[in-house]
């Protein structure tokens, strides 16, 4: 790989970067994509193309797949009707569970 080549990767990268922190600027302040756009000088147009070139690096730089640890809820379900307060585990059969709505139902 050239110097050239190398200098432009680099170029490249901080730009990317550049626009990945300016997107989530963007999505953390709470405002359309065109409001926050017109107050930072922004053409909406531009920011949709770097937008997409912010994504498909991502896409390209990180895994299909991702492996995800779901934690196993533990708090109780709770139901309440009429006064009524029924509170049962939450890993109660999902059998049980419809019979006890249908009786209260």
């Amino acid at each position: 790989m050239g110097t050239t080549t190398a200098i432009t990767n680099v170029k490249r990268e901080v730009k990317l970067q550049e626009w990945a922190e300016q997107i989530k600027a963007q999505q953390e302040s709470g405002m359309t994509v065109r409001k926050w756009c017109a107050e930072n000088g922004i053409i909406p147009k531009t920011y949709y193309y770097h937008l997409r070139k912010v994504r498909e690096q991502c896409l390209e730089s990180e895994p299909a797949i991702v492996p995800v640890a779901v934690p196993r809820e533990t708090s109780n379900i709770r139901i309440e009707k009429n006064g009524l307060q029924i509170s049962l585990p939450a890993d109660i059969s999902a059998d049980t569970l419809l019979a006890i709505v249908y009786e209260l139902c």
